[in-house]
C-alpha cells in the first residue's frame, strides 16, 4: 500500500498540468506515485462527473500511477477539520515519503485552500490521540508545484528536467478532453516547460518550491 510520492491536487488535471512530466519521470525511475484529487472538478462548462472520472482514470493510466478522488466540493473547497482528516487518513494509509501540493500563491481559491489542507494534513497525520485510523506518519518533505492561474514570475527552489517525458505529460493532459478542447494544450504545456528548461540548459523542465532545504548530490551540479 505504501507509495513514495503523493501528489495532491484540488481537481483532476491539476497535477498533470503542473508536474505531469516529473510524475512520469518518477514512475520511470521505479518510484510508486499516487495522485490525490480533493474534488472531482465538477461542475465545469463542458464536463460532467462521469466524463471527469473517465478522463482522470485515463490520465492516471498514461502516467502509470494510482489515483484517489475525494468527495470534497469543487468551487467550495475549504480548509476544514473534515478535509484535514480525510487527507490525513490517506497519508497514514499510503505513508508517502514526499508530498507535492499547490503553491500557496494562486488566483484559484480552490488551489489556495488545497495548499492549506495539504500542509495541515501532513501535520495532522503524525498526531496521536486523534480520530484517525492507522499509525501516525509524517512525510519527510512537502513541496509545492507552480500555479497555472496566476501569471507571475517566482523563482523556484529547483526545477526538474522533463525533456524525455514531455510527450507523456502532453498525452496525460490531452486525456481531459472536456477541459482542453478549446485551446492547444500541447503548445500551452510546451511553452511553459520550455521557459523553465532554458534556465537550466535543457529542453523542457518543471519548477518546484520548498520551504525546507533540499539536499543535492554533487552530480546534480554538473547538469
Amino acid at each position: 500500500m505504501k507509495v513514495d510520492f503523493l501528489c495532491i491536487g484540488a481537481h483532476p488535471d491539476d497535477c498533470e498540468i503542473a508536474m505531469g512530466g516529473t510524475i512520469a519521470k518518477m514512475v520511470n525511475q521505479g518510484y510508486k506515485v499516487m495522485i490525490l484529487d480533493l474534488t472531482n472538478g465538477e461542475p465545469t462548462p463542458r464536463g460532467s462527473v462521469e466524463k471527469r472520472i473517465k478522463e482522470a482514470k485515463k490520465a492516471a493510466e498514461i502516467l502509470g500511477v494510482q489515483r484517489i478522488t475525494l468527495d470534497l466540493k469543487n468551487r467550495f473547497l475549504f480548509d476544514s477539520i473534515e478535509s484535514r482528516f480525510k487527507v490525513a487518513s490517506i497519508i497514514r494509509k499510503y505513508r508517502p515519503e514526499v508530498i507535492f501540493c499547490h503553491l500557496e500563491i494562486d488566483a484559484h481559491p480552490d488551489h489556495v485552500q488545497a495548499f492549506n489542507i495539504s500542509y495541515a494534513s501532513r501535520f495532522y497525520s503524525k498526531l496521536t490521540k486523534v480520530p484517525l485510523d492507522g499509525d501516525s506518519w509524517y512525510p519527510r518533505k512537502i513541496i509545492r508545484f507552480f500555479s497555472n492561474h496566476l501569471r507571475i514570475n517566482i523563482t523556484p527552489s529547483f526545477v526538474v528536467d522533463i525533456s524525455d517525458f514531455i510527450e507523456k505529460k502532453i498525452e496525460a493532459c490531452k486525456a481531459y478532453e472536456s477541459q482542453f478542447s478549446s485551446f492547444d494544450v500541447e503548445e500551452y504545456v510546451k511553452t511553459f516547460a520550455k521557459y523553465w528548461g532554458l534556465l537550466i540548459r535543457s529542453k523542457y523542465a518543471e519548477p518546484f518550491f520548498s520551504h525546507e532545504l533540499i539536499s543535492l548530490d554533487p552530480s546534480s551540479l554538473l547538469i
